[in-house]
This record gives C-alpha cells, structure tokens and sequence, in this order.
C-alpha cells in the first residue's frame, strides 16, 4: 500500500513537471536503453524528491515499453497479410481487392488499441457497412490476449477462426464481402480534371493527376497515401508540444488496457518521452518544418481530392474516405483535431463521413 501511495505522489509531481514544460535531453537515440534517458528529465525532480525512486524507475521502463508496443507513433504495420507466402508465392499486396466475391464472415474479432489509428480505419469500414465484430482490447505492454499468434501488431482480425494481420489486407477482404472486388470501380469523378496543386506545398507522397474518370487504383493510390503520409503526419502532431502529448497519452491511458500503475506510466512517463521524441519523429518521418503547417497541407490536399463531391467516392464513401476518416477519428478531442476541423476546410466532409459512418457495430459482451 505505502508503495503504491508513493507511486502516486510521483505521478502527480511528475505531471506538474510537465505543466512547466522541463526541458528534456535529445540524447541520439539509437536502440532501446537511450530511449529511457529521453524520458528522465520528465521524471528525474519527482524521483529527487521522493522515497519512490524504485517506482520512477518502473515508470521509465513501462513507457519505453509503450514507446514500443504503441501504433499511435504511426510504425509501419507489417505487410504480411491474409496468410504467410510461400516461398513460390508472388508477394501480397495488402491494397489489392480480390478479384471474387467471397462470403461475409459469421464472426469477426478485432483484437486492438482503442485509439489505435490503423485500428480505427478497420472500425470505420464495419462500422459504415454495419458488420458485427466484437473487440478485444489488448494490453501494450504485456499483449497477453495476443499470446496465441506470433503476430503481434494490431489490428488482428480473427473471422469465422482465420487470422488476418494489417490493417489494409484486412479491410481488402472484407470489401469482397460488401461488393467491392478487383474488377469494381469507384464511382466517376464529375467534371473534368483538376489542379492537384492550389495554395501550399504539396505532401511528399502524392496521388497521381486524375483523368476525366475515377478508377479504383486512384482510390488505391489514396489509401498508400494515407498509410505512408498522413497517419505519419498525424502522429507527429499529437505528441508536438508537451501539452499535447500529455493530452494524447491521458487519452491512451484512460482508454487502454492498462493496470493501475501502466496507466500512470502512459501518463507521464509516456508523455515526457514522447514529446522528446517528436523531433526525432518529424526527420524519421521526412516531416519538414511546422508540423502543424504539414497537417493543414495535407488536409487541404485531400479536400481538394474530393473535387467537388460529397465524398471521394462519389455520393457514397469509398475505402479512401473510410481510411482517412478512421485515422483522424481515432484523435478526435485532441487539440490536433480540433485545430483540424477549425484551420481547415475538411470539416463538411468529416461530418458528412460521420453522419454516413453512425453508429458503432460493435457488440457488446
């Protein structure tokens, strides 16, 4: 008891620590042990101050942890797909529709992060087609609900007891299921062409120019975008100051599967190692300048995809609006999304997406 009141005390003085924003050594970070150094100035006054020096240890170590098994840091998720290839086999293209109508799932279980952008995307496409899933949220520092696969990223997804891995590979199949299959295009676009360029730079991975029509490798080439681009965009704008990764992180650790003490751990410890960490993010991630400037691009940019239409794909939603819409869903009420909705014109189309989404399909235990 006496140890888990002085964890507590370190927690809160940790927290006021933040709201003075300390300064934090950018040490070159290069393997796993600089990675709690990044984090101790956060935690080095409240661990001076107090008995608990053996419990800011522990809230290093677990939020070097999470540093890790977190997605919201926007890590590349795996390509490996429906099942592992052989050698003999071409390798998989997690974009790729199949080319036949395969049956809908009578199960579907979704092992995530609540807040988990890539996770989010998978919710938004059952969600919108109101397909039934029950979720099992997994715990990011001991991933004791994943122990049976050697995959351990999320989202899985486990459908009538067949594992599919990545986030994209999932969402592929699934829209065989909902009559979307290779050989399907998206809506035309209405109109001719259009700029592509407009006010601002361009983001780096950039869709092509588009013809007078709109075929489904253009939707193809935006969900590439979203994976390789804007999720990574995203990211480093929730942890940019210490405000806000403290925000995302209190955010994480009140939705996540923690215990008591990881939770505390996500919070501060996480947060002060993440904001140290967002400039090393930024140069990972070929993010130049104002982060927040990138954002408001990279929005615009998309807006100006839609060309004019309610959504991307015409009068309904296509899997690049569910992409997109899944990524920023998953920090709406963090001070990024609502600089998003107010410093950009993405609003209409995120209500239109919101109101087109509804509600969850979610089933509840």
């Amino acid at each position: 008891m006496q140890r888990l009141r002085a964890i507590g005390r370190l927690a809160r003085q940790a927290r006021s620590a933040l709201d003075v924003t300390p300064e934090i050594d950018l040490v070159a970070i290069r393997g796993s042990r600089p990675l709690a150094t990044a984090c101790a100035g956060t935690v080095a006054t409240a661990a001076r101050s107090s008995k608990g020096a053996a419990a800011a240890a522990l809230l290093v170590g677990s939020a070097a942890s999470i540093y890790f098994a977190m997605p919201a840091h926007a890590r590349d998720e795996s390509t490996a797909a429906i099942k592992a290839p052989s050698p003999a086999d071409p390798p998989l293209d997690v974009y790729s529709l199949p080319k036949t109508p395969l049956p809908l799932p009578e199960s579907i279980v979704l092992y995530q992060y609540e807040v988990c952008p890539f996770c989010c995307k998978v919710k938004a496409f059952l969600d919108y087609h109101k397909i039934p899933y029950a979720c099992v949220e997994v715990n990011p520092l001991t991933k004791a609900e994943l122990k049976w696969s050697e995959y351990k990223k999320v989202p899985v997804v486990v459908m009538d007891g067949e594992q599919f891995n990545d986030s994209s590979a999932i969402i592929s199949r699934l829209s065989a299921s909902v009559g979307r299959g290779a050989a399907t295009p998206a809506p035309a676009a209405p109109g001719g062409w259009r700029s592509w360029l407009g006010q601002g730079s361009a983001p780096t991975s950039s869709p092509p120019a588009r013809s007078g029509t709109q075929g489904s490798s253009d939707e193809e080439t935006w969900r590439r975008w979203v994976d390789s681009r804007f999720v990574r965009v995203i990211t480093v704008n929730i942890y940019r100051n210490a405000r806000e990764s403290w925000q995302t992180f209190d955010y994480i650790a009140e939705h996540g599967n923690f215990g008591w003490v990881q939770r505390e751990a996500a919070r501060v410890a996480g947060a002060g190692m993440m904001w140290a960490l967002s400039g090393r993010l930024k140069k990972k991630y070929g993010i130049d300048g104002d982060s927040r400037k990138e954002l408001y691009a990279d929005a615009e940019y998309w807006v100006r995809g839609l060309q004019g239409r309610t959504f991307h794909g015409g009068d309904a939603p296509d899997l690049a609006d569910l992409a997109v819409f899944g990524v920023i869903r998953a920090v709406a009420g963090t001070d990024t999304f609502n600089d998003l909705m107010h410093g950009t014109k993405i609003g209409t189309w995120y209500e239109a997406m919101f109101k087109a989404v509804g509600g969850s399909a979610r089933r509840h235990a």
